[in-house]
């Protein structure tokens, strides 16, 4: 079948644009990663175990409450405006103040929930503090969800640059002035009111709610009735990334969450990059999905299969050199977090194929299945952690998550299948047999393990072009789409 000139202009056009807003999306991810572990290394190291706990602790259910707050407005409206971008002012302000007082409700919700659980003298007062970044958040959050809406993924990486580096560069003058936990709160409080600010600022000059606009009036009601599905899919997606340090914060105890955290902050940095990848997709997705299927499919399949052909070999080869790696960039007292990290390392690939399903059943408007694989996912995890804690400790919490991670790719497959969506996993055993020999060669190999790293990723290379798995054509197509592709 030939290809017009027209719909090959389409399919650079989107090209282009996806690499555009995964390019932006991913990078504002790896700034925002790598500024925030560098500030948790500093408090590892220079305030010990207990206060990366008590820290990790408090961002946890920081992050579950900015979601709350949301209500799951942004999910719902990226969606919907980006097909009718004549509604974005109408709707901008009405999810404006719908999460300005959301999130001072949860606020307070969140000072309750402290009164009522175990928590020690020193992780309260934390928890009471860090609430105050909410109504500041809420415009922020509104605001990145019209840029998404508008594909504009560049503005949200300049916000999520510029903040960032702000709370790393005044976290550090605190740390080196001799502030504690409490005082890097007090950062983020601050820095949220400039993001917001600053977001505020962008939307006039982004041209996003220029005319022509509907005068139509968007009721909260409709609002709510829409949002629920989204609202547990987002909760949902937060808390497979925190439900671990929520449990561990009331049943571990704050050493035990901090080993647990340092374990995990390496694996979060794979998981925020899935999560990013897929936020960067779904409003392209929601597009093609009416106006291009071909492309669309073709995209859904293309994005799974290089995902997992990164995630799979990196597993493999942070199992066999973990406690290299910790003691790297921790310190001695962190290698016995070793196999915390090398079960949490096989959770990425999972979190892949979830990411994958959830957003795929949210572009063919099916939410609900989407909040059963998320609730299936969240389920287990709440059933299975704490037993295998009380008997594993900090490894055992590590085992639950993998087992609830196992469980939401099941579900995910099954959805998938149901809806004729299901991937074609044949490569997948080609992957796992290569990743497997760079394992080995990995664990054997008689080097020091800078040098047994190189020579397994070499291997895993090769293995991956020799194969097949790397195919041509899709090099190919990413070669024409950068020269010739139009933003």
């Amino acid at each position: 079948m030939q290809t017009t000139p027209t719909s090959a202009g389409v399919v650079q056009s989107t090209g282009r644009r996806v690499l555009v807003n995964t390019g932006a999306l991913t990078s504002s991810s790896l700034w925002r990663i790598a500024l925030s572990f560098v500030l948790q290394v500093l408090i590892a190291r220079g305030l010990g175990v207990a206060a990366l706990g008590q820290y990790t602790v408090a961002m946890a259910y920081l992050n579950v409450s900015q979601v709350i707050s949301e209500l799951g407005l942004p999910v719902l409206l990226v969606r919907d405006l980006a097909q009718m971008p004549t509604r974005r002012r109408a709707y901008f302000r009405t999810a404006l103040w719908v999460q300005m007082a959301s999130a001072l409700l949860t606020w307070g919700g969140l000072v309750l929930l402290t009164l009522v659980l175990p928590f020690s003298a020193s992780t309260r007062p934390a928890l009471w503090l860090v609430g105050a970044s909410l109504p500041f958040f809420a415009v922020t959050s509104v605001c990145e969800t019209l840029f998404q809406a508008g594909e504009r993924m560049e503005l949200v990486m300049g916000i999520e640059m510029l903040v960032n580096l702000l709370i790393v560069a005044v976290s550090l003058v605190a740390l080196w002035l001799g502030g504690e936990v409490l005082h890097l709160i007090g950062v983020l409080i601050l820095t949220q009111l400039f993001s917001a600010l600053f977001c505020l600022w962008l939307v006039g000059r982004s041209g996003l709610l220029a005319e022509p606009q509907e005068g139509v009036a968007v009721s909260p009601r409709m609002l709510f009735r829409q949002a629920p599905p989204f609202l547990g899919l987002t909760l949902a997606d937060v808390l497979l990334q925190r439900m671990d340090i929520l449990l561990l914060s009331v049943l571990g105890g704050e050493t035990m969450t901090g080993l647990y955290s340092a374990a995990y902050n390496l694996v979060r940095v794979a998981l925020k990059l899935i999560q990013s990848f897929g936020r960067a997709l779904y409003p392209t997705f929601s597009r093609l999905r009416h106006q291009a299927l071909e492309t669309y499919h073709r995209l859904a399949a293309l994005s799974l299969r290089y995902g997992l052909l990164i995630l799979l070999p990196a597993a493999a080869l942070g199992t066999a050199l973990a406690p290299d790696l910790l003691h790297l960039v921790y310190a001695q007292d962190y290698v016995q977090a070793a196999p915390i990290f090398q079960v949490l390392l096989w959770l990425p690939p999972f979190f892949l194929l979830e990411t994958y399903a959830v957003t795929l059943l949210m572009v063919e408007r099916h939410p609900g299945h989407s909040l059963l694989i998320s609730g299936l996912h969240v389920g287990v995890l709440l059933v299975a952690m704490p037993p295998l804690i009380w008997v594993g400790g900090a490894q055992g919490a590590a085992w639950a998550v993998l087992l609830a991670g196992g469980a939401g790719v099941l579900g995910s497959l099954w959805f998938l299948r149901g809806k004729r969506l299901a991937p074609a996993l044949g490569q997948l055993w080609p992957m796992g047999a290569a990743s497997a020999l760079a394992l080995v060669l990995a664990i054997w190999l008689p080097m020091a393990w800078p040098w047994r790293l190189l020579a397994s990723a070499t291997l895993y290379a090769l293995l991956a072009w020799f194969t097949g798995m790397v195919a041509p054509d899709d090099i190919q197509l990413f070669r024409r789409v950068l020269r010739h592709g139009k933003g």
